[in-house]
């Protein structure tokens, strides 16, 4: 007996040594501490505050629900890190036969894009595989959708600050809609919208040469109440070495998209434009000290975005 505690205790040593190796927090980890017995509490913890990449499409919440681990934790996963791979009918009849409640798919289906179509036919063969009435109710509802095309623009406003002393990557933003979305002549998404960006790079030193660095992406926006993944353009900032002001384009450090920067030499931070790319709202200033970088709260962020973006009605 003693021995069976005695190495329980030296398994989750181990899982939490590896853990804290890392930077970021995956789902091999969650596997991992599943086993090793931690509590829900402290699993919900760790995705709630550790940088990510965890992954949320169908096939990867099908293998943690294979691997033990229950659907409370899952739900985490998918508020942490939205998929980008929209739900089709093979993949709700995946989540289906894997066992997950019919609670957890409908939340999953107003948490993430859908692409339907659901006709009579395919509607009876999903009924007869196993899918409740329910979720088939809820499959024709979402069958239609809006798309905003590739190249477009959207802007918003930072909520919460980046600061490059305090996050890292994987850290996620609140941020607000500063421009309203328009389709043709309709405004299919309000100003004030709720978005999420997320930092992807937080760079200290490296081929940048002793500068500091951050490079943040728009990951979401909300619509009607339903979270659509977007994948944008990045916009990155750059302190200079030694203490200097400089602006760089993003294009020169594999980026698409623009700078939020200071004018080298001079002043205080200002907007510098690069085509496609960003820009600072009235009054915002991005802090750069020494090897600090710093987004402030109420900047605005321009992001082109880089595929179609499909907004439910």
């Amino acid at each position: 007996m003693k021995k069976s505690l005695l190495l329980s205790f030296l398994s989750l040593c181990l899982v939490l040594g590896t853990l804290g190796a890392q930077t970021t927090l995956t789902n091999s980890d969650l596997v991992k501490l599943s086993r090793a017995g931690m509590s829900d509490d402290f699993m919900l913890n760790l995705i709630d505050t550790q940088g990510s990449r965890l992954s949320s499409d169908p096939s990867a919440l099908v293998a943690l629900k294979n691997e033990g681990v229950n659907e409370r934790i899952i739900s985490a996963v998918v508020r942490k890190s939205p998929s980008r791979e929209p739900l089709n009918s093979d993949s709700v009849l995946r989540l289906v036969q894997a066992g997950f409640s019919d609670g957890f798919i409908i939340n999953l289906l107003n948490a993430q894009p859908v692409k339907f179509t659901v006709d009579a036919r395919r509607i009876v063969d999903l009924k007869e595989a196993g899918v409740s009435e329910r979720i088939l109710s809820m499959m024709v509802q979402q069958g239609g959708v809006r798309e905003l095309p590739s190249g477009s623009q959207i802007s918003i406003r930072l909520i919460d600050p980046v600061d490059s002393d305090r996050n890292k990557e994987g850290d996620e933003f609140r941020a607000s809609l500063e421009d309203p979305i328009t389709v043709g002549n309709d405004v299919v998404v309000p100003k004030g919208a709720d978005a999420k960006v997320r930092l992807v790079n937080e760079q200290e030193s490296g081929k940048f040469s002793g500068k500091a660095g951050l490079t943040v992406q728009l990951i979401s926006i909300s619509v009607n109440g339903k979270t659509v993944p977007v994948n944008s353009s990045d916009v990155s900032e750059y302190s200079g070495s030694r203490g200097a002001r400089t602006a760089k384009s993003a294009a020169a450090v594999g980026a698409v998209g623009a700078i939020i920067g200071a004018i080298a030499g001079g002043g205080k931070g200002a907007a510098i434009g690069a085509g496609a790319g960003a820009a600072a709202g009235a009054g915002a200033q991005t802090v750069m000290k020494g090897q600090q970088v710093r987004i402030p709260s109420e900047t605005v962020l321009t992001f082109t975005t880089q595929k179609p973006v499909e907004l439910p009605y």
